[in-house]
């Protein structure tokens, strides 16, 4: 499966929005588990806080995507101040943002000009994204999204945590049951953002 094909998945899988994580938790709660704060602390992170969370990046990801080809999604907001060396390495390469995502994005971008939309797809296996997983623990990296065609899941990490995204009430109880050590124990971080007015998705059967 090539990017187009994968993405042309995901706007079909996620209603056209962007794969950004704490905007789809709203559009998209039916199907969000909440395996997505992995540090208790608000202290800055030392460099072996970062080293944890990307090892529970990989090990939340592994448990939904290995054997499976996933799209690896990538927003830059300003190219310029983000370390985009990891997604080079991956084959990354640059794609036109789908119609609507500049508009739904748009109080988020400093200069929607400068902003760069960039994916690649490969097939998972574990430690695949380590470097990835690190860059993103340690905030050198804008927003990042690994998409699965195949079932759907989404997983959106950041600086402190991920949202994950997962289609089927058992499997998220699953998911949820492994990693029970790892859920919030706090209110949710992220960005305030403002429900959207319009009808939310619901889980397909």
């Amino acid at each position: 499966m090539n990017v187009q094909e994968a993405l042309d998945a995901w706007q079909a899988q996620y209603s056209s929005q962007p794969p950004v994580g704490f905007m789809l938790r709203f559009t998209h709660e039916s199907v969000w588990t909440r395996i997505h704060y992995l540090r208790d602390s608000a202290a800055p992170a030392t460099i072996d806080d970062d080293r944890r969370t990307a090892a529970r990046f990989d090990a939340v990801a592994s448990a939904l995507f290995t054997g499976t080809t996933v799209l690896v999604l990538a927003i830059h907001l300003d190219p310029r101040d983000e370390d985009m060396t990891e997604l080079r390495a991956l084959g990354a390469t640059p794609i036109p943002p789908p119609e609507g995502w500049i508009e739904t994005l748009r109080e988020y971008l400093p200069d929607s000009g400068r902003a760069e939309f960039v994916g690649a797809t490969l097939l998972w296996q574990r430690g695949c994204l380590d470097d990835l997983w690190m860059a993103v623990a340690r905030d050198l990296i804008g927003r990042i999204a690994v998409f699965c065609p195949m079932t759907g899941d989404a997983f959106c990490p950041y600086g402190g945590g991920a949202d994950v995204f997962v289609w089927g009430a058992e499997r998220r109880s699953k998911l949820g049951d492994r990693f029970r050590a790892w859920l919030p124990s706090a209110a949710l971080p992220g960005p305030t953002v403002k429900r959207p007015a319009g009808k939310m998705a619901a889980e397909k059967s």
